[in-house]
């Protein structure tokens, strides 16, 4: 026999865990990976913040690919031993496997614990789902005010 006091505690329990499982945001988890990016770059983590950058990557203003990317970001964490950066995704749209992001960086860097120098950055990012996961295949950036 079911103890009738176990009953409600034990229906909430699984409600609760039920909401749990809902399904993914994809808006979320492009914001997510951003910040996760920016993390990386924070920690001089080279190979973690290009993961999302997917291999065919482009600029559409110039030749710049994945592995440019990588020497830019490689030189610029050998000049600065400390990074810090605040972004700001202003605006996100999903199409499907598709999405569009505006993003705003604000950078610092240097050897100390003042930073010695800084700048900002407006990108436009074309992003797609490859294995479940959000990859930018294109930017354009520009320096900000």
């Amino acid at each position: 026999m079911i103890d009738r006091r176990l009953v409600l505690p034990a229906l909430l329990m699984v409600l609760m865990t039920m909401g749990g499982c809902s399904r993914s945001d994809p808006e979320q988890e492009l914001r997510t990976t951003i910040d996760a990016m920016a993390q990386a770059i924070e920690q001089h983590r080279v190979a973690d913040a290009l993961e999302p950058v997917a291999d065919d990557f482009t600029r559409e203003s110039g030749a710049f690919g994945k592995q440019d990317a990588r020497r830019v970001l490689a030189g610029v964490m050998l000049r600065n031993g400390r990074i810090q950066l605040s972004t700001t995704v202003n605006q996100v749209r999903i199409e499907g496997e598709r999405a569009s992001a505006k993003v705003r960086v604000i950078a610092t860097g240097g050897t100390g614990l003042l930073p010695e120098r800084g700048q900002t950055w407006e990108f436009d990012t074309a992003w797609r789902r490859e294995r479940g996961r959000w990859k930018v295949f294109n930017a354009e950036w520009r320096e900000g005010l």
